[in-house]
């Protein structure tokens, strides 16, 4: 007799683009079965924002978008985390930290929620998983097991990305279980521009209107936060002698962005962010201000769903333009003051 496996549904939000890895390696090891919710269409916005406030973000109301997707997928349980904190010292936006709240508050009667605690504040991020572990019914060396290859995925996944790869190409990669995979070095036209915001906001292409996807077909070398180096993480991040970072969800953007500004092969920055989002405002403050010192061509793309894909394309289509006949320019230079001293002579 075959065991039918209860289904766990995940919505394609927020920190799925993050820790997705870890949480369905996790869940299967605990004999579970793992379901996502469908990709992000403007259908899901607007279903979301039935259940949210006008006022809310866009990555907001498509989680609860995602999240009524899931429940026509008859899931037996939703996986909600509350991530408190995730570096010392810092806290996360508080639509992680009360989300589990704000889903069972709005949602009439949601299947049983999975909350898992991630706060560091109080206990260590494996602590938390044998927590929820436990309150599914599993044993401690089962979960301990289930964590600890959930981890090994997780570490996996992310320095494919450090390697040059997309998300989904990770993800790919991670889901079939290839080993020691070797990316292949893709051709640019010599335009290297960053990247960085949340990872919602950076890897669904429905929010950002496939930017990545449209600058690698202008071959641009597109380099995201998660294409970083890992260890350029570790630390935490000082604006000033006096004034560190506050929130945990802008810590990653801080440090890929010191590190980026020291990266002399870089030519343009680009931040995609939400509208009516107060940390992502204060961020795009410092980094216009510390671009503009080092004279480094800069766009914040504020989005939220009115945003029309036609006038974001001419923006980043023009800010390459701009970049390449910078660069072209700064070519000619040596060349035309060769010419002025012949002339001169």
């Amino acid at each position: 007799m075959i065991k039918i496996k209860n289904i766990i549904g995940i919505p394609r939000s927020l920190l799925y683009y993050k820790y997705f890895p870890l949480w369905k390696t996790f869940f299967e090891e605990l004999d579970f079965a793992v379901v996502v919710s469908d990709k992000s269409t403007i259908s899901t916005v607007e279903t979301g924002g039935q259940y949210t406030i006008d006022e809310i973000c866009i990555p907001l109301k498509l989680y609860f978008g995602h999240l009524i997707n899931l429940l026509e997928k008859k899931v037996d349980y939703l996986f909600v985390p509350r991530y408190i904190s995730t570096t010392f010292g810092t806290y996360m936006c508080p639509k992680f930290l009360g989300l589990p709240d704000l889903v069972r508050g709005t949602i009439d009667d949601p299947p049983p929620i999975i909350e898992m605690d991630i706060d560091l504040r109080k206990k260590p991020k494996y602590a938390s998983a044998i927590q929820t572990g436990r309150q599914l019914k599993r044993s401690l060396s089962q979960i301990q097991k289930a964590y600890t290859k959930a981890v090994k995925t997780y570490h996996y996944f992310r320095n494919l990305m450090v390697q040059g790869l997309t998300f989904q190409q990770a993800m790919n990669i991670t889901n079939g279980g290839v080993e020691n995979f070797q990316p292949k070095i893709s051709k640019h036209n010599g335009v290297k521009i960053g990247i960085v915001g949340h990872g919602y906001n950076v890897h669904d292409p429905y929010i950002n209107m496939d930017l990545l996807k449209k600058l690698r077909k202008m071959n641009v070398q597109v380099v995201t936060l998660e294409n970083l180096p890992l260890e350029i993480f570790k630390e935490r991040t000082i604006v000033t002698n006096t004034l560190k970072n506050y929130w945990g969800n802008e810590e990653e953007i801080l440090s890929a962005v010191n590190y980026l500004f020291k990266d002399k092969t870089l030519d343009g920055l680009i931040f995609i962010c939400s509208f009516c989002c107060g940390p992502d405002s204060l961020i795009d403050e410092l980094i216009t201000r510390d671009a503009q010192k080092l004279e480094l061509p800069y766009i914040s793309l504020v989005l939220d769903e009115h945003s029309g894909q036609a006038g974001v394309v001419t923006r980043v289509e023009a800010f390459v333009d701009m970049i390449i006949r910078k660069k072209r320019a700064e070519k000619m230079q040596p060349v035309q003051k060769i010419a002025a001293k012949l002339v001169t002579n």
